[in-house]
């Protein structure tokens, strides 16, 4: 069981034992130990992965971007997310799902930053206290929300644009998106490269986020059917807004990895994440090199970028018969392979 849930579970005499939202939780048993006592017990979960590994354990869980209870909480419980932006974005969305008198208890890591959590939960709670500290983690429980008008994402969106071939294209995120409210490096430069190459027919793009390597592919004019594939409720969210914003249209699909993709694909495009929560996760990608070649046409590529210093060309190499350098600079080398092994 992770520490999270083992600080939630050194609190459980504590916890009401009227419905309990947990928010994000992670896929482990606690929550066999949070219907003791005849609670209910609803999870909600914006990890397509968690969802996954929850249901197959028989539980209540929904995958949502954001908690859409329906029935208010007498008390909801909220795994501290990575990003503070995200943080209070997800306060303003449970608070208004609590029932009067109902209290929020939030829980992380002390290196994920829980420790200055107050300061965010006093925007939203009047009274705010730690209740326990164990297993490097941290509880902290806030009562009485204050008067804020009604939750809604619109109003935690980013949105900025994005010159490409004389276009003026239109990015839309929330918080919690890789590289939320801007255009990273690494991505800027697979752009420019994929600009030169023009994908065309069946087209994957893996870990989408807010869906701007789609989103150039396919505004650039040529015949392209897009996919945006996330593992994140929250980028599926962002990217069905940022292609709704240009008045454009790909499928969106959920999926943990390629676990529910549909192939074959004439190209897979990817700025692969190597980070989950706070922690550095390289299966995400080993796992994405290994089965990407048996979704791809028998002349189709994948094309990624990524961090100079990890290791996946020598991993491409393992599955993949060619496999080369299409650009670099000093962070960040795109790869093209193609032919699986």
């Amino acid at each position: 069981m992770e520490r999270v849930s083992e600080v939630i579970l050194r609190q459980l005499p504590q916890l009401p034992r009227g419905l309990v939202h947990v928010v994000d939780p992670p896929a482990d048993g606690l929550f066999r130990e949070l219907l003791a006592d005849d609670r209910q017990v609803a999870l909600f979960t914006g990890s397509r992965g968690d969802f996954l590994r929850l249901r197959a354990m028989g539980t209540n869980v929904r995958y949502e971007a954001f908690p859409r209870g329906g029935e208010a909480a007498d008390c909801i419980v909220l795994v501290l997310p990575r990003e503070k932006e995200k943080l209070a974005m997800m306060l303003h969305a449970s608070a208004g799902q609590l029932a009067p008198g109902g209290r929020l208890w939030l829980v992380g890591p002390n290196r994920a930053g829980i420790k200055s959590s107050p300061t965010v939960l006093k925007r939203y709670f009047t009274c705010v206290e730690k209740r326990d500290s164990a297993r490097h983690c941290s509880l902290f429980e806030a009562r009485e929300p204050r008067r804020l008008k009604p939750f809604n994402p619109d109003d935690y969106e980013a949105r900025w644009q994005l010159q490409q071939g004389g276009k003026a294209l239109e990015l839309v995120s929330l918080p919690g998106v890789f590289a939320h409210g801007r255009l990273d490096p690494g991505t800027e430069l697979l752009l420019g490269v994929l600009h030169d190459l023009k994908p065309s027919g069946r087209i994957l793009d893996f870990a989408s986020g807010c869906g701007v390597i789609g989103l150039s592919i396919l505004s650039a004019g040529d015949e392209a059917d897009v996919t945006l594939l996330d593992n994140s409720a929250l980028a599926i969210e962002s990217g069905i807004r940022t292609f709704k914003a240009n008045g454009l249209e790909a499928r969106s699909l959920p999926s943990d990895g390629l676990l529910e993709a549909e192939g074959p694909f004439d190209w897979i495009v990817s700025n692969p994440p190597f980070h989950r929560g706070v922690d550095s996760d390289f299966d995400i990608a080993a796992s994405f090199f290994r089965d990407a070649g048996t979704f791809l046409s028998e002349k189709g590529r994948i094309v990624v970028v990524f961090n100079r210093h990890l290791p996946y060309t020598g991993w491409l190499r393992n599955h993949f018969k060619s496999v080369n350098c299409l650009a670099q600079n000093q962070a960040f080398i795109v790869i093209q392979a193609s032919k699986t092994k």
